[in-house]
């Protein structure tokens, strides 16, 4: 919806997210609540980030803290029964077998609710067993003998425990003695908790053995879970430790898990500590709802400080200043309707100037308006009485550029109208004399256009005499044109001829080849005639006969040969004398080409002279027309010479009403 609609109390507004004031403050709030935003962002990322590696560096030092206790446990289990077994009452009951001094002094030692221990003598009869002790395949006998001895975690009946178990003497008597410490003890877990800040778990195997974890649907402590494939193919198979994100009945943990050995060495468990994200993410999104209330109230109050500041530095004088430019706009200048005391800032240094301005142009405006006033009356021998600021100074200088170029005007006018009023006279009479010498000139030109008349009839009887020499002209190029075509065919005849008798000549040479071979063909006959004796003479007359026909033959041939020379060189003579006659053709052919040429141009030339004469014929008339205007004219202009000599009279009374310097 358009700020133009809305109205809030009866105040439009569109009018007042158009002030200034207004502007600034939603400006100034809109970037504070934007560096706001940005530095909440910018800390709740950061936040989120130390956060999430405070959580997941609380939970790898929870698991160096966990396994720092159990190791701390198992050192005061040997401290106890070092201490304990070291004692003479406890060299005396294992002496004598008192069952009793072992249960009150167990109350003291075994402090912790875990706490167990087991005495036997050499035959692995019990001395004494707590009620808590866990195992039931712990060789006794063989500790009391001095054949096994355990010291650190041992996995035993499906039971994790700390224990420190050897041989004990006194006064030659031999026992077995067993001090340890159940690992899925829950208080001693919970303590572990307070103490790292986080949940943790004793794993036997890759199961949880012992934990603080509770499901909060079955309201007990989450046991004999597994751990997930990846992170036992790391701790349990790998002996590693792992440091990451998982998930514990179904909510996301930041977790460290840490192999747990036995004396051996073996790997049997892990040591995990783990802090629950969802509590941690809760913790967070409380933090961020807080720092967000405390930033929208500072941004609030802020915004109000800003509002109460700009409305009293900057809205308050520039409404004033508002009032100042409306009297320049309405062109009150005199008006004194400001009396408000700006402060010594840009606003009032502006608003004081604005204030010098009006005055100046107050005190310029009544200069001038006097001025005007002079002027209305006639009067231009008034200049400015004040000084002009600025580009005001342009105004005076116009003024007084004024008051001298009117002066000089008027006092022009005066000088002229003398002179108008003097020469309207001499116009009059020269108006006069024009007017007869257009009568005369008239006259002249009705006697040059008669002449003209019959020089243009002549010039046409020369021009239709040119066209019929030009039509003649073309008549005797066309038949020229004739000709040459037939001397050029005449001439293409001739060379044909020769062609033909050419053709000829070969032939002729070609029967005096047979000539020749033929004649070589007889003598060959007629010696083999001669061979053949008797028998051959009737065909060495054959030949003989056939020698004398190709004789005939080439003589033949050779007249032939000779008669077809001549008409070879007739014919060339007669194609040479063709050619020249063509030749001659030709020069005559362009001559008469070059004659009608000349005849069309003296044909065209008359025409255009005809034309000419005919424009100037025209134009004499013209010429009339306007002489006859201008005595017309004249006698008009000499009726307003008249007229106007009655006007410069009455401008030189109107312009001596003026005063000029």
């Amino acid at each position: 919806m358009s700020l133009h609609f809305i109205r809030i109390w009866g105040v439009d507004m569109n009018d007042i997210f158009k002030r200034l004031g207004t502007k600034i403050i939603l400006l100034t709030v809109a970037a504070l609540a934007v560096t706001v935003a940005v530095v909440l962002t910018i800390s709740m990322l950061m936040f989120s980030r130390f956060n999430d590696s405070v959580i997941k560096e609380r939970a790898s030092v929870g698991v160096s803290v966990f396994q720092s206790e159990v190791e701390g446990k198992m050192a005061d289990i040997r401290s106890s029964f070092s201490t304990w077994a070291g004692q003479s009452s406890f060299i005396s009951a294992m002496t004598f077998n008192t069952t009793e001094y072992f249960e009150n002094s167990w109350k003291n030692i075994g402090t912790d609710a875990g706490d167990f221990c087991a005495l036997a003598n050499p035959r692995g009869a019990d001395m004494f067993r707590s009620s808590n002790y866990p195992f039931t395949s712990l060789d006794l006998a063989a500790i009391a003998k001095g054949e096994k001895s355990y010291d650190g975690v041992v996995l035993m009946d499906g039971r994790l425990a700390l224990v420190h178990a050897e041989q004990v003497a006194a006064n030659g008597v031999f026992g077995g003695l067993v001090i340890g410490f159940n690992l899925d003890s829950e208080e001693w877990l919970d303590s572990l908790k307070k103490l790292t800040e986080c949940d943790v778990t004793v794993f036997s195997g890759n199961a949880r053995y012992s934990t603080t974890i509770v499901d909060p649907a079955k309201g007990s402590r989450v046991v004999e879970t597994t751990m997930a494939e990846n992170i036992e193919q790391d701790v349990i198979k790998n002996g590693k430790d792992f440091n990451g994100k998982a998930t514990i009945i179904g909510k996301p943990y930041y977790v460290a898990y840490r192999p747990m050995k036995d004396m051996s060495g073996n790997i049997i468990g892990a040591y995990f500590a783990g802090s629950n994200a969802e509590v941690v993410q809760q913790q967070f999104s409380v933090i961020i709802a807080i720092s967000a209330v405390i930033a929208l109230a500072a941004l609030l109050i802020t915004g109000f400080i800003i509002f109460v500041f700009v409305r009293k530095s900057v809205i308050k004088p520039i409404n004033e200043v508002s009032v100042i430019a409306d009297e320049l706009v309405e062109g009150r200048l005199s008006s004194t309707a400001v009396d408000y005391q700006f402060s010594d800032d840009e606003i009032g240094t502006f608003a004081n100037k604005l204030r010098d301005s009006k005055q100046a142009m107050s005190v310029c405006i009544s200069d001038i308006s006097g001025i005007l006033a002079d002027m209305a009356q006639g009067d231009f021998t008034v200049g400015p009485s004040v000084n002009y600021p600025g580009e005001f100074d342009t105004i005076r200088q116009d003024i007084l550029t004024i008051e001298r170029q009117v002066g000089e005007a008027l006092t022009n006018m005066g000088l002229s109208s003398d002179e108008v009023l003097s020469g309207s006279g001499q116009m009059a009479e020269g108006s006069q004399s024009l007017a007869d010498g257009t009568t005369k000139q008239a006259a002249a030109v009705q006697q040059i256009s008669a002449t003209i008349a019959d020089v243009t009839s002549k010039v046409a009887l020369t021009a239709q005499n040119a066209a019929k020499a030009g039509q003649i002209s073309r008549e005797t190029a066309e038949e020229v044109n004739r000709q040459d075509e037939a001397v050029a065919s005449m001439v293409a005849a001739m060379e044909d001829i020769g062609t033909t008798s050419k053709q000829i000549e070969k032939i002729i040479k070609t029967i005096e080849d047979i000539s020749f071979q033929t004649n070589i063909l007889a003598l060959n006959a007629a010696v083999e005639a001669a061979r053949a004796g008797d028998a051959g003479k009737g065909f060495a007359v054959v030949a003989d006969e056939v020698r004398n026909l190709a004789n005939k033959s080439a003589e033949a041939a050779k007249s032939t040969n000779t008669l077809i020379s001549a008409a070879v060189s007739a014919v060339n003579n007669g194609s040479r004398i063709a050619a020249e006659t063509a030749e001659a053709m030709k020069k005559v052919k362009e001559k008469t080409a070059e004659t009608g040429e000349l005849i069309v141009m003296i044909a065209e030339a008359s025409a255009e002279q005809r034309e000419s004469i005919t424009e100037i014929n025209r134009g004499i008339e013209q010429v009339s027309q306007v002489v006859q205007m201008n005595s017309a004219t004249a006698e008009q202009t000499a009726a307003s010479c008249e007229e106007l000599s009655g006007q410069s009279k009455l401008l030189k009374d109107q312009v001596s009403r003026f005063k000029v310097k």
